[in-house]
């Protein structure tokens, strides 16, 4: 979050259980807009292959929104709901 806040474009990866935390936590610190890719919770306690899969899976969607492609810091594509 201190990038962003810097002016360097960032998004934050968080699992699918504490991307509200993470939602309240950049808003608390100025940056409402943060963009944030949630992928399946939990990250502790799995084998490297499951984390692998997992990043791979967010790639495409953390690509687009440093590009500006996509920004939806109010959708959680990876666990297919919205934060509250």
């Amino acid at each position: 979050m201190n990038l962003e806040a810097a002016g360097l474009p960032t998004v934050l990866v968080a699992t699918g259980e504490l991307r509200p935390l993470a939602d309240r936590t950049a808003a608390d610190l100025g940056l409402p807009d943060l963009r944030v890719v949630s992928v399946q919770h939990p990250i502790g306690g799995v084998d490297q292959t499951t984390i692998e899969a997992r990043a791979d899976g967010a790639v495409d969607e953390v690509l687009a929104l440093l590009t500006g492609s996509a920004h939806r810091p109010d959708t959680d594509a990876r666990e297919g709901t919205t934060p509250t």
